[in-house]
């Protein structure tokens, strides 16, 4: 099981908890991401917990450059790394 996976299964399951029958991520925003890959564990995820998943690709049409543009503005606490060990150093 990969983090991808850890994270849409807790995503997942708050989500069913909670009533909603639809989940997302926004990691496919980012420019070092496959957002083919995120979409497909996550309608595989949605179908273990008989939930839709919102396919996506953020960064189409300069999404990546439009997030920082906005986070800039609006003062948004933007991670500079992936949040695993390696990128973290």
């Amino acid at each position: 099981v990969n983090s991808f996976d850890l994270r849409r299964r807790k995503t997942a399951k708050i989500a069913q908890d909670n009533g909603f029958d639809i989940f997302a991520t926004t990691l496919s925003i980012s420019p070092h991401k496959n957002s083919d890959i995120i979409n497909i564990i996550g309608n595989r995820i949605a179908q273990q917990f008989n939930l839709k998943f919102l396919e996506s690709d953020w960064k189409k049409e300069d999404g990546y450059k439009k997030s920082c543009e906005i986070s800039r503005k609006e003062g948004f606490y933007r991670q500079n790394y992936c949040g695993c060990r390696y990128s973290k150093r």
